[in-house]
C-alpha cells in the first residue's frame, strides 16, 4: 500500500468512528433528557402526596427550611 491510500484508510476509520461515537451521544443525551423530565414529574408528585397527607392530617404545608440545628 502506498502511503497516501494508508492515510485514506486511516481517515474513513476515524470518520466511522466519529459518526459512532456522535451517534451514541445523541442517544445518551436523549435518555437523559427523558430521565430529566421523568425526575420532574415524580418530584411534583411526590410533592402533591405531601401536600395531600399534611392536609390529612391537619398540619400546615412544609416549607424547606434548614433545620433549627444547622
Amino acid at each position: 500500500m502506498k502511503d497516501i491510500e494508508i492515510l485514506q484508510e486511516k481517515t474513513a476509520y476515524q470518520e466511522r468512528t466519529i459518526e459512532a461515537l456522535n451517534d451514541a451521544l445523541a442517544n445518551q443525551q436523549q435518555q437523559l433528557n427523558r430521565l430529566q423530565e421523568e425526575v420532574r414529574a415524580l418530584a411534583g408528585l411526590m410533592r402533591e402526596w405531601r401536600e395531600e397527607a399534611q392536609m390529612l392530617r391537619g398540619e400546615q404545608a412544609i416549607t424547606h427550611e434548614i433545620p433549627p440545628h444547622y
